[in-house]
Protein backbone atom coordinates (compact mmCIF):
# COMPACT_ATOMS: atom_id res chain seq x y z
CA UNK A 1 0.00 0.00 0.00
CA UNK A 2 2.51 2.57 0.74
CA UNK A 3 4.75 1.93 -2.14
CA UNK A 4 1.93 2.82 -4.78
CA UNK A 5 1.22 5.89 -2.51
CA UNK A 6 4.60 6.50 -3.06
CA UNK A 7 4.50 5.75 -6.90
CA UNK A 8 1.17 7.80 -7.35
CA UNK A 9 2.59 10.63 -5.19
CA UNK A 10 5.88 10.48 -7.52
CA UNK A 11 4.17 10.43 -10.71
CA UNK A 12 1.83 13.22 -9.87
CA UNK A 13 4.55 15.84 -8.89
CA UNK A 14 6.97 14.98 -11.96
CA UNK A 15 3.71 15.13 -14.33
CA UNK A 16 2.60 18.90 -12.16
CA UNK A 17 6.39 20.26 -12.43
CA UNK A 18 6.63 23.05 -14.98
CA UNK A 19 8.92 22.23 -17.69
CA UNK A 20 10.89 24.94 -20.14
CA UNK A 21 12.31 21.88 -22.60
CA UNK A 22 15.24 22.49 -24.75
CA UNK A 23 17.03 24.63 -22.72
CA UNK A 24 20.78 23.99 -20.53
CA UNK A 25 22.12 26.42 -18.00
CA UNK A 26 23.63 28.99 -19.51
CA UNK A 27 21.75 28.77 -23.06
CA UNK A 28 19.00 30.83 -23.81
CA UNK A 29 15.79 30.76 -26.21
CA UNK A 30 13.09 32.32 -27.82
CA UNK A 31 10.85 29.39 -28.83
CA UNK A 32 7.32 29.59 -27.71
CA UNK A 33 6.61 28.98 -24.26
CA UNK A 34 3.00 30.13 -23.03
CA UNK A 35 3.62 32.84 -20.02
CA UNK A 36 0.79 30.88 -17.94
CA UNK A 37 4.10 28.15 -16.92
CA UNK A 38 5.15 29.12 -13.60
CA UNK A 39 8.05 30.94 -13.57
CA UNK A 40 10.50 30.91 -10.74
CA UNK A 41 11.49 34.55 -9.03
CA UNK A 42 14.46 36.17 -10.03
CA UNK A 43 15.64 39.28 -10.49
CA UNK A 44 16.85 41.60 -13.26
CA UNK A 45 20.52 43.06 -12.05
CA UNK A 46 21.11 44.34 -15.87
CA UNK A 47 20.27 44.27 -19.32
CA UNK A 48 22.11 45.51 -22.13
CA UNK A 49 21.94 45.13 -25.86
CA UNK A 50 25.08 43.55 -27.84
CA UNK A 51 24.43 43.29 -31.72
CA UNK A 52 21.56 40.76 -31.70
CA UNK A 53 21.13 39.60 -28.35
CA UNK A 54 19.90 41.18 -24.84
CA UNK A 55 22.25 40.13 -22.22
CA UNK A 56 21.32 39.94 -19.17
CA UNK A 57 22.63 39.38 -15.70
CA UNK A 58 20.00 37.84 -13.72
CA UNK A 59 20.14 37.01 -10.17
CA UNK A 60 18.25 33.80 -8.03
CA UNK A 61 18.25 31.40 -5.56
CA UNK A 62 18.61 27.71 -5.88
CA UNK A 63 22.28 25.66 -5.61
CA UNK A 64 21.34 22.28 -6.55
CA UNK A 65 20.18 22.07 -10.32
CA UNK A 66 20.24 23.38 -13.83
CA UNK A 67 17.88 26.86 -14.17
CA UNK A 68 16.94 27.80 -17.25
CA UNK A 69 15.56 31.08 -18.72
CA UNK A 70 14.15 32.20 -22.05
CA UNK A 71 12.64 35.03 -23.76
CA UNK A 72 9.47 35.40 -24.62
CA UNK A 73 7.18 37.48 -26.45
CA UNK A 74 4.36 39.38 -23.78
CA UNK A 75 2.16 40.42 -26.48
CA UNK A 76 2.56 42.45 -29.66
CA UNK A 77 4.78 45.37 -30.84
CA UNK A 78 2.69 48.70 -30.45
CA UNK A 79 1.86 50.74 -33.80
CA UNK A 80 3.96 53.62 -32.27
CA UNK A 81 7.26 54.77 -33.79
CA UNK A 82 9.41 53.32 -32.95
CA UNK A 83 7.82 50.22 -32.29
CA UNK A 84 7.64 48.61 -28.42
CA UNK A 85 7.96 44.85 -28.22
CA UNK A 86 6.79 43.52 -24.74
CA UNK A 87 8.93 40.92 -23.24
CA UNK A 88 9.12 38.56 -20.79
CA UNK A 89 11.97 36.05 -18.82
CA UNK A 90 10.77 32.87 -18.13
CA UNK A 91 12.76 31.29 -15.80
CA UNK A 92 12.43 27.36 -14.73
CA UNK A 93 14.26 26.80 -11.74
CA UNK A 94 13.44 22.44 -11.77
CA UNK A 95 12.03 22.90 -8.52
CA UNK A 96 15.74 23.90 -6.63
CA UNK A 97 15.39 24.94 -3.13
CA UNK A 98 18.91 25.65 -2.49
CA UNK A 99 19.46 29.01 -0.70
CA UNK A 100 22.38 29.91 -2.36
CA UNK A 101 22.20 33.39 -4.37
CA UNK A 102 23.01 32.94 -7.62
CA UNK A 103 23.96 35.83 -10.23
CA UNK A 104 24.51 34.55 -14.16
CA UNK A 105 24.90 36.32 -17.27
CA UNK A 106 22.55 34.86 -20.22
CA UNK A 107 22.10 36.22 -24.27
CA UNK A 108 18.70 35.75 -25.43
CA UNK A 109 18.66 36.16 -29.27
CA UNK A 110 16.41 39.01 -30.23
CA UNK A 111 16.14 38.84 -34.53
CA UNK A 112 12.23 37.69 -33.89
CA UNK A 113 11.23 41.16 -32.70
CA UNK A 114 12.49 42.87 -35.13
CA UNK A 115 10.83 45.16 -37.18
CA UNK A 116 10.51 44.43 -40.80
CA UNK A 117 9.65 48.01 -42.25
CA UNK A 118 12.20 49.81 -39.60
CA UNK A 119 15.75 49.71 -38.38
CA UNK A 120 14.77 50.11 -34.70
CA UNK A 121 12.47 48.77 -31.76
CA UNK A 122 11.91 49.73 -28.31
CA UNK A 123 12.38 46.75 -25.83
CA UNK A 124 10.00 46.61 -22.75
CA UNK A 125 10.90 43.84 -20.29
CA UNK A 126 8.63 42.89 -17.74
CA UNK A 127 11.02 43.76 -14.40
CA UNK A 128 12.94 46.34 -15.84
CA UNK A 129 11.96 49.88 -15.81
CA UNK A 130 13.65 51.35 -18.75
CA UNK A 131 12.91 50.95 -22.36
CA UNK A 132 16.06 49.60 -24.49
CA UNK A 133 16.64 50.79 -28.23
CA UNK A 134 17.73 47.48 -30.01
CA UNK A 135 19.07 48.89 -33.67
CA UNK A 136 19.71 46.66 -36.50
CA UNK A 137 20.71 46.89 -40.26
CA UNK A 138 17.81 46.08 -42.65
Amino acid sequence: MRLSLLLFLAATYSACSPKIAGLNQGESNTESISTDDASAPFTIVSLRVEADSLVAELQYGGGFRTHEFALVSGGAATKSLPRQQPLNIIHDAQGDMGRALITSRHAFDLTPFRDPARDMVRLAVEGWPERINYPYIR
